[in-house]
């Protein structure tokens, strides 16, 4: 996660830098959203039969070898293309990751112990930006790609020797059971299941379409930031996110996953709205302290929301089709928000995701069932569904 947030405030900037315009540019994380999009079920079949561990590794190794390659891209379609496989193994590692979180974790712990997790994986990701920002004011915008090739490596080496999956965890399926299409459908019938993944989905739209591309914009073309400007404005929205996720996974745990998932994404809206009026460095600070509030727990309460509602489903197949939704609001947001804004002006994206974000809070508290029972909550309300 270091590795990745490295180079998330300066990839629109490195995109523009080939002569695209704002849109083509924002296909730079399209791409990489795209690629894992189509790994995202593959990789958790692929989890289910051959096991989590070297669905990890082969990830990594794909990630870093691309990371190196992306700083080498002589022109925008080869840069595409080099994004596009990152992403593919962004999506094994991940899907595989998460996989392998649902096989150890009980129901009544999911929250908080993810709440942890969540914590060392901002660890990285509250440093990345900044140690980015910096790295490319200092040594040209190619010099983050090189280092997150050498945390890509540093993931291969302890996937390879520190992490080891329960026995059994996966199930060998047979491979022409990896993947049969009436299985998705089950499972998006499943009401509760559905909700998490178009929660995700709003979430990963918001993250790649406002955090990763709009702010970078906006902070420079608007207010006329650099990059080692923008790196810490994003990265106190992560240390925010940092401090706030142990407390909101004890949360998850007793209040439920339906209210904080509701209350995360409201907090988001606000958020935007607050970038809208932000005029200087100090305006966007507030603005990215609102939203790393709003972010603590918008990833794992969807995530163990979508694990209670899926308990007696193969465990990779929920998590590749839970993961493949978020990819594609990952994968369409920079270009959504990016064409509105070349259309209209650059504070009509921040408005536009708004709505979307309160339209989305509304259909989690109507139509999602509590499910595992907590101290203030009684759950057990969609335990029959499928």
């Amino acid at each position: 996660m270091l590795g990745m947030s490295i180079v998330s405030p300066i990839i629109p900037l490195y995109a523009k830098s080939f002569g695209v315009t704002l849109a083509v540019a924002s296909l730079a994380i399209t791409a990489n959203a795209f690629g894992r999009f189509v790994s995202d079920i593959p990789a958790g079949a692929a989890a289910d039969r051959w096991g989590r561990r070297p669905v990890m590794i082969v990830g990594s190794v794909l990630i870093m070898v691309m990371a190196l390659l992306n700083a080498t891209a002589t022109g925008f379609p080869e840069f595409l293309l080099y994004r596009f496989l990152q992403g593919v193994g962004s999506g094994m590692w991940m899907t595989a990751r998460q996989t392998l979180l649902a096989d150890i974790l009980k129901p009544e712990e999911r929250g908080r112990v993810m709440g942890y997790f969540q914590a060392f994986m901002l660890l990285g990701q509250s440093a990345g930006p900044t140690l980015g920002g910096w790295a490319a004011v200092a040594w040209g915008l190619t010099a983050p790609f090189y280092a997150f090739a050498v945390t890509g490596f540093a993931c291969v080496v302890l996937t390879y020797f520190m992490i080891h999956e329960p026995a059994g965890a996966a199930k060998r399926v047979r491979h022409e059971e990896m993947f049969n299409p009436r299985d998705m459908w089950r499972l998006l019938r499943n009401q509760t299941y559905a909700m998490a993944c178009l929660a995700t989905f709003i979430v990963f739209f918001q993250r790649s379409g406002i955090r990763t591309n709009m702010i970078p914009i906006y902070a420079a073309d608007e207010l006329g930031m650099d990059p080692g400007a923008i790196g810490t404005i994003l990265s106190y929205a992560t240390l925010t996110n940092l401090l706030m996720t142990v407390p909101m996974g004890y949360a998850i745990d007793l209040v439920g996953r339906k209210p904080v998932i509701v209350w995360n994404i409201l907090v988001m809206a606000v958020a935007n709205v607050s970038f809208v009026f932000a005029r200087d460095y100090w305006g966007m600070t507030v603005a990215a302290l609102v939203l790393g509030v709003a972010s603590a727990g918008a990833g794992q309460a969807p995530l163990a929301l979508a694990t209670d509602a899926t308990l007696h489903e193969r465990r990779g197949l929920a998590m590749g089709v839970y993961r493949l939704i978020g990819d594609v609001g990952m994968m369409i947001g920079p270009v959504a928000l990016s064409l509105i804004a070349d259309t209209t002006d650059l504070h009509a994206p921040f408005w536009v995701m708004t709505g979307m974000l309160v339209v989305n809070a509304v259909l989690v508290a109507v139509f999602a069932k509590e499910i595992i029972k907590t101290r203030f909550n009684k759950g057990g309300a969609a335990l029959s569904q499928p």
